[in-house]
């Protein structure tokens, strides 16, 4: 990350960084929608305490 230009190397390396974070919040928004609709108020709550 040293060699070559600076906004490149940066760009390499924050790109995976945020399709990770794009890729959780994803996850935790479909998780929340089927707990929500299976599962039923009180197991969303807890849920939403683990995601705090």
């Amino acid at each position: 990350m040293t060699k070559g230009k600076p906004i490149k190397a940066l760009v390499k390396f924050s790109v995976p960084l945020f399709a990770g974070n794009i890729m959780q919040n994803l996850y935790n928004v479909f998780d929340t929608a089927v707990v929500g609709h299976v599962l039923g108020k009180n197991a969303l709550a807890a849920v939403g305490n683990s995601y705090g």
